[in-house]
Formats: C-alpha cells, sequence, structure tokens
C-alpha cells in the first residue's frame, strides 16, 4: 500500500499557521511581499502575494496570486486558484470565487459577488453590489486578432481598450457575455447566456443573443 503523505493524514487546511500580532494567520507555505500591509483578524492560504495592502477580516485562498499594487478592503474574500493583476483595488465584503482571474486596474466596488470562472479584464469599472454569475465574462477589444495585418505578432500598442461600466447592483447571470463599450445602468438584470452588445438602460431586464430588453424591474421604465 502506498505511503500516506503527512499533509493528507493532517488535513490541507488543517496546518498550523503562524499567528501574528493581531489575529493574523498565514499559512506556513506563503509568499509575502516584504512591504505589504495585512489588517488584524485576516487569514493568508497557502498562496503567492507581491507588495499589496490587505484589510482587515479578510481571506485569501489557496493558489492565489495578488500582484504588486493590489488593495483589498476589508472584510472581503479572495477564495482559491484566484489571480488578482497589478493595482487592482477590491472594496470591501466583497466575495470572488474560485479561478477568478482580475486584470490590471480595475476597480471592484463594496459588497460584489464574483462567482467561480470569471474574467474582469482590464478596462472594466464596478460600481458597488454587482453580481456576476458563474462562467460570465466581460471583454475589452472589439476586434480581436493574435497578429497585426503586416503578420507581426500584436503587442499592448496595437489595439484600443474597449471600457465597460457596470452600475451598483446590477446581476450578470451565468455564461452572459459582455462587449467592450457599454454600459450597464443600476439594478439591470443580465439573464443566463445573455450576449449584450448595447448600452442597457437601469433596471432593464436583458435576455437572449443579441440581448434584448424583455421588461423592467418594478420601479423602473424605459425612458
Amino acid at each position: 500500500m502506498p505511503k500516506k503523505r503527512s499533509n493528507f493524514e493532517d488535513g490541507f487546511n488543517n496546518q498550523e499557521f503562524t499567528l501574528l500580532e493581531g489575529n493574523i494567520k498565514i499559512h506556513p507555505n506563503a509568499t509575502i511581499g516584504s512591504n505589504s500591509s495585512i489588517g488584524k483578524n485576516t487569514k493568508i492560504f497557502n498562496c503567492t502575494l507581491a507588495t499589496v495592502n490587505i484589510g482587515k477580516d479578510c481571506i485569501i485562498g489557496n493558489y492565489s496570486i495578488l500582484e504588486d499594487g493590489v488593495k483589498v478592503e476589508d472584510g472581503s474574500k479572495i477564495w482559491h486558484y484566484c489571480h488578482i493583476r497589478n493595482d487592482v483595488t477590491i472594496g470591501k465584503d466583497c466575495n470572488l470565487g474560485d479561478y477568478v482571474f482580475i486584470d490590471s486596474g480595475v476597480k471592484i466596488g463594496d459588497e460584489t459577488k464574483v462567482q467561480n470562472y470569471v474574467p474582469i479584464y482590464h478596462g472594466v469599472t464596478l460600481e458597488e453590489g454587482v453580481f456576476f454569475g458563474p462562467n460570465s465574462l466581460t471583454t475589452n477589444d472589439m476586434i480581436p486578432r493574435a497578429r497585426t495585418p503586416d503578420g507581426e505578432i500584436k503587442s499592448g500598442d496595437d489595439w484600443e481598450v474597449g471600457h465597460i461600466h457596470i452600475g451598483k447592483d446590477v446581476s450578470i447571470g451565468a455564461g452572459a457575455v459582455l462587449r467592450p463599450g457599454i454600459r450597464i445602468g443600476e439594478m439591470a438584470l443580465i439573464g443566463a447566456g445573455a450576449v449584450v452588445v448595447k448600452d442597457v438602460p437601469p433596471g432593464a431586464v436583458v435576455v437572449g443573443n443579441p440581448g434584448k430588453i424583455i421588461k423592467y424591474i418594478d420601479g423602473y421604465k424605459p425612458k
């Protein structure tokens, strides 16, 4: 019979964490940049942190990577296998599920919830209280190509970033796709699998491909 590995016997997350002042708990295999700031009652699992600023009462999950300049405000949770690129700001009391990718410079408002397998790309801004269902995604390139017309590999200077603005308390259903260059108004509801190709007014309910408004939630009406 194969010999059991000690971490299997002890349990994956049952290893003894290092306890620092302020009830900060650090996994023994975590890597943390020397100039990082970590708030009290925060728990850091087996992950890699560059020079970051983590608030109090936060959780950073196993195998997540946070690059330089990331700011995570109080009470937010970033679960396992996430990649948060440089200079991202994540507001208070947010919850990011497994395998979430947040591109450089993105700002995420307070109390936002991002479910598993969601990429949020450079050029996207989220106000507070936004919900992203699993496998929904943003985009930021209207004409995506791997190479230029001259046959050269495209660089960051060979394309224009398309922006998306998502208003407060918007809900994006599972598997929905957001085209670059759009604004989604507050309290809008995007149905599962919808492909949103133009601006969405506040409170509108959008379904289908291409996305169409089928109604408005209570308290909102067409302008």
